[in-house]
């Protein structure tokens, strides 16, 4: 396992897979946000999943990984930039 952390380009995969996520969460606030204050118009479009009760719990359980994931995405992208830079030196 240490082996495959050794390879940047696996690292890299792993920061690429963060930023997928943080990107499905940031939809997933997004969608959610707009089932708490337009319900109305959300519930039918999600054939009733999303009410304004499970819209307003899901929006506040994306809150953490979305945090956790963003900040991981980063700090591999600027890893990944400063080591290149190293590199070619």
């Amino acid at each position: 396992m240490v082996n495959w952390f050794r390879n940047k380009h696996h690292i890299r995969t792993i920061g690429r897979g963060c930023g997928w996520v943080a990107m499905g969460l940031v939809l997933l606030t997004l969608l959610t946000g707009y089932g708490i204050t337009q319900f109305r118009i959300v519930g039918p479009l999600t054939l009733g999943v999303l009410n304004k009760a499970v819209a307003q719990r899901w929006h506040s359980y994306t809150d953490l990984p979305l945090v956790v994931f963003l900040a991981f995405h980063i700090n591999i992208a600027l890893w990944w930039r400063l080591s290149a830079g190293k590199t070619k030196e």
